[in-house]
């Protein structure tokens, strides 16, 4: 089987030839770049060939937030709204006027409408580069006041939403069949997921919940055709898989909170795409212990980036038995096995054989790294686990 076969084989439910190896390396390979520390033998490949020098599957689920090709791609970054050519949709904003004013590492974008003005800021540094990160952090929400619920609502009531699959089509070309091209909608499940991430302090959010409820409720109502429209879009896209939602915790995405806002559309939504014969996978790499019997009732897919004890609570065992041979694991690694600070080698490789012998041969399971490989993992270790994979 090609990576890409056994990836879906898993999802499908069927027994792969071997257990699916495919790691999210996009961080640990910028970081590596940018201090000069990739192997040699590696500095002239793309992230795509280093993933089949390495003998992995390609990691093509979550687009690479660094990728500058087009200039305007982050222009809308604190709206939660992104232009990025492999995005299966393009986003306009119509009747709205936006100025943006690049400040050293921060841009400052001011939406100006009829209804009145917001602005927002976000920042990205040297140290934050340094370390990987691929998205900038908003430092001045757009949403700060209670007047500000009405202009954000009308920016998202008068967006044009096009399908746009060609950048899609390079993508999943590219990959080819070395892994999976996922086509991407959005890290927020619904409109209040997109609301409580993008748009306000997550403490201000909560806090607005409680003092003018319907003024969130009417921004959420004024969201929802924006996020109807992707979710269209993203089904009668060419991709086998589609993603929506990302980012849960227990105690933030707390269990009422995701059962009354999340689950409902997580749950249609693979509703829809089964009846095209496509899967749904969402991002829940938080703490999930509570979560979990309700992840199961949302009745997605493919649950990417699980993180399993030490970095949370949950063992993966857990996972496992909870999902019930009915959501695909996309992980089991934690990030901090692969590096030599963290983990000692015989823990490391005891703990990898374990999973391997225990895994291979079952359906469901694809071995990833937590959310992502760090910047300090060790490139031999990562080799030990192809190597462990192969021959297992």
């Amino acid at each position: 089987m090609t990576h890409r076969e056994r990836c879906l084989a898993a999802i499908r439910g069927e027994v792969p030839d071997r257990l699916p190896w495919v790691p999210r390396l996009e961080f640990w390979h910028r970081v590596r770049l940018r201090q000069g520390t990739l192997p040699a033998e590696l500095r002239s490949l793309t992230l795509t060939e280093i993933s089949e020098r390495l003998g992995v599957g390609c990691y093509a689920s979550i687009p690479d937030f660094t990728d500058r090709s087009n200039p305007e791609a982050m222009i809308d970054r604190t709206l939660g709204i992104f232009h990025f050519p492999v995005f299966p949709y393009r986003v306009t904003l119509q009747d709205v006027d936006r100025r943006v004013t690049r400040r050293g590492q921060e841009t400052l974008t001011e939406y100006h409408t009829p209804v009145g003005s917001v602005r927002a800021v976000e920042v990205i540094t040297e140290e934050m580069l340094d370390v990987g990160a691929s998205i900038s952090w908003i430092t001045e929400h757009a949403i700060r006041e209670p007047r500000d619920f009405e202009v954000v609502g009308y920016i998202f009531s008068h967006l044009k939403v096009e399908p746009n699959f060609a950048g899609y089509l390079a993508r999943r070309r590219e990959v080819g069949e070395r892994g999976v091209a996922v086509g991407f909608l959005l890290g927020a499940a619904c409109p209040m997921h997109h609301i409580m991430r993008d748009l306000m302090p997550i403490e201000q959010f909560f806090f607005a919940c409680y003092d003018y409820p319907e003024k969130v409720d009417r921004l959420a109502a004024e969201m929802e055709p924006f996020f109807q429209q992707i979710k269209q879009i993203g089904a009668d896209a060419p991709a086998e898989v589609i993603f929506l939602g990302a980012n849960y915790d227990d105690s933030i995405t707390y269990p009422p909170f995701f059962e009354k806002y999340i689950l409902p559309p997580l749950h249609d939504y693979a509703e829809t795409l089964h009846q095209k014969g496509k899967y749904l996978m969402t991002h829940p790499d938080g703490e999930n212990r509570r979560l979990l019997s309700l992840y199961l009732r949302a009745g997605f897919d493919v649950a990417d980036s699980v993180c399993p004890y030490p970095m949370t609570s949950l063992r993966l065992e857990e996972f496992r038995a909870a999902f019930k041979d009915k959501v695909t694991i996309w992980g089991g690694i934690p990030a901090t096995l692969l590096c030599a600070s963290s983990t000692p080698g015989e823990e490391f490789r005891r703990s990898i054989d374990q999973t391997v012998e225990r895994y291979t041969g079952e359906s469901h399971f694809i071995l990833g790294v937590s959310d992502m490989v760090t910047a300090d993992a060790d490139w031999g270790r990562m080799q030990y686990i192809t190597d462990r994979t192969a021959k297992a």
